[in-house]
């Protein structure tokens, strides 16, 4: 990965001297050392020998460095075709940078300097490193240069979805991803809403890890698909046993009464103020539990993860509206208690799940939204809820029914499109399949 520097010809056309390539001298090199040992069989000249020498170093030593970047490639890419797709890539988008003239300040300038590009290629990513050289400022120019390098072949739908610039300031950092292909989670039967404990399939390439990316929030206007985004949850907790605690603000949790222990469903103010309660007290319970392992195994930093406690998940619908009902105590004790579930739940597995349609700070404040490591705006949103949802960092606009946006710590950088899980083309949306993946959890429970 090496600046280049591109000279003008007598055509008008910047070029790469041949020179410059490896390959190039590689070659040479073996045709010196293959020439010179034929003449020396003939001329019996000291200085073939020297030169046949020389030759044969210069090629050991470029067959190593060739040998060398080709196992780098691979390893960083995961693979031979894909660190040549990469070459590929490379290659067009130093080509765009230079049709462009995003690298030439003068375009009368008899040579071209084209800075390094680095590409690899991830399952469903593109990482793109480009030095800077002097006078690229444009982000923006450079961004449609990218873009246009990749519109044809495998990676056509992709577009550049973070740019950052690095903090030395020596070059920036592009991540592509599929922009174009439909994400929706639509699982087939009850055997695809199956998964581990603590581990949580969002959409096609987006699955979280609770003990990683603690605490979930999703925001969204009425019909937006909110409650479809939990019930996707729901019935993947269910199906590995972890203690769901539903808070109702929009009485459908009742239902799931009929199989659930109807006193893990909280639908009024007092029931879920003792709810919240018995997760505070859990939470102390659990700290003493992380605590003596700690000192048991004699290794700090220990989670409920780490030692195997079994996942609680607090759902929470609607919580908008619960919070709008409440009297000033209570709305105090209800930040209290979530603000200590997302302060300390993670440490001791305990999570918090919900959705409201505002992210005002009415409902739960900075400080508690802040906490949650994955969020999710569904639907039309105005700059200023967008900025409560996600921070500085707005979206790329107002999206379809039943989409929207996400961001998750650890995992993006900016705001990514959201698809809302469809359980209904399979018919998954029924309080039969719920019952199904519960009666799964309990057997994999004994």
């Amino acid at each position: 990965m090496q600046i280049r520097i591109y000279r003008k010809n007598e055509q008008g056309y910047y070029i790469y001297p041949l020179y410059n390539y490896p390959s190039i001298w590689l070659i040479g090199c073996l045709v010196v050392f293959v020439a010179t040992k034929w003449l020396n069989q003939y001329l019996k000249i000291d200085f073939l020998n020297y030169l046949s020498f020389v030759s044969l170093i210069g090629l050991v030593s470029l067959a190593v460095y060739e040998l060398m970047a080709l196992i780098i490639g691979i390893r960083r890419n995961k693979g031979l075709w894909r660190y040549f797709t990469s070459l590929s890539i490379t290659s067009a988008i130093r080509n765009s940078l230079l049709n462009t003239m995003t690298v030439n300040l003068y375009k009368d300038s008899p040579q071209v300097e084209v800075p390094a590009i680095k590409v690899t290629i991830l399952d469903n990513k593109l990482k793109v490193y480009v030095s800077k050289l002097p006078g690229m400022y444009n982000l923006d120019k450079m961004e449609e240069d990218i873009n246009a390098a990749i519109r044809t072949g495998k990676y056509k739908a992709f577009a550049i979805t973070e740019a950052v610039q690095e903090e030395d300031g020596t070059g920036y950092n592009f991540c592509l991803t599929d922009v174009g292909t439909n994400k929706t989670f639509i699982p087939k039967s009850i055997n695809d809403l199956i998964q581990k404990p603590y581990y949580l399939r969002l959409q096609n390439d987006l699955i979280i890890n609770l003990s990683k990316s603690p605490h979930l929030a999703v925001w969204g206007q009425s019909g937006s698909g909110k409650t479809t985004v939990l019930m996707n949850i729901i019935a993947q907790c269910l199906s590995n046993d972890t203690e769901l605690l539903f808070i109702d603000g929009k009485t459908e949790f009742s239902s799931f009464g009929a199989f659930y222990p109807s006193e893990k469903i909280a639908t009024d103010n007092n029931d879920v103020l003792e709810l919240l309660e018995y997760v505070s007290e859990l939470i102390k319970k659990r700290q003493k539990i992380v605590a003596d392992e700690v000192k048991k195994r004699s290794k700090l930093g220990l989670t409920g993860f780490d030692i195997g406690l079994k996942p609680v998940v607090v759902i929470g619908d609607e919580i908008g509206s619960i919070v709008a009902s409440m009297d000033n105590k209570q709305k105090k004790l209800f930040v209290s208690y979530m603000t200590q579930l997302v302060q300390k739940g993670r440490s001791v597995s305990i999570f918090g799940i919900v959705a409201s349609q505002s992210p005002a700070v009415d409902v739960l404040p900075q400080g508690v939204r802040s906490q949650f490591s994955t969020k999710i705006l569904l639907g039309s949103a105005s700059g200023d809820v967008q900025r409560m949802a996600f921070g500085d960092v707005q979206t790329s606009g107002n999206v379809e029914k039943f989409q929207g946006y996400y961001y998750s710590d650890g995992i993006t950088i900016e705001p990514q499109k959201y698809f809302v899980p469809n359980l209904f083309t399979n018919n998954l949306e029924n309080m039969e399949t719920f019952k199904k993946l519960y009666e799964i959890g309990q057997k994999e429970k004994d």
